[in-house]
């Protein structure tokens, strides 16, 4: 029988169930998280469309994210050749501070829901 978390107490008797799709220190390749933020933090939240077979630029990030597909599919590469495909229903880690891109290697759009833990001053990525 799995045991039920103990962080959300008020699903106790509701019916609503609660599954954690990811949780981790480390990004999707093992590398571990930076600090968060010591000032009070500014949550985002984004949704991407990845049209058929588009590449976005080189970038790597300064902030924790992590995002979960909910259509399509969505490779991220690194510049050193490794790679992770994400699929709908799939979450991921992001990995910090390494240069990479996100590729949409399907034959439908894919939708990608980005969550970001920022400073509000830090841009969400920077160019590789």
């Amino acid at each position: 029988m799995e045991e039920k978390d103990k962080r959300f107490t008020e699903l106790d008797a509701s019916g609503i169930t609660a599954e954690c799709l990811v949780e981790s220190s480390c990004g999707w390749d093992g590398s571990p998280l930076p600090n968060y933020p010591e000032e009070k933090p500014l949550l985002s939240i984004y949704k991407y469309v990845f049209p058929t077979h588009t590449v976005t630029a080189d970038h790597f990030h300064k902030i924790i994210n992590c995002g979960v597909v909910t259509s399509g599919q969505i490779t991220l590469v690194c510049k050193n050749g490794r790679e992770k495909t994400v699929h709908a229903g799939e979450a991921v880690i992001e990995i910090d501070g390494e240069v990479h891109h996100g590729e949409n290697r399907g034959d439908a759009p894919a939708e990608v829901i980005m969550f970001y833990a920022g400073d509000g001053r830090t841009p969400f990525s920077f160019p590789g």
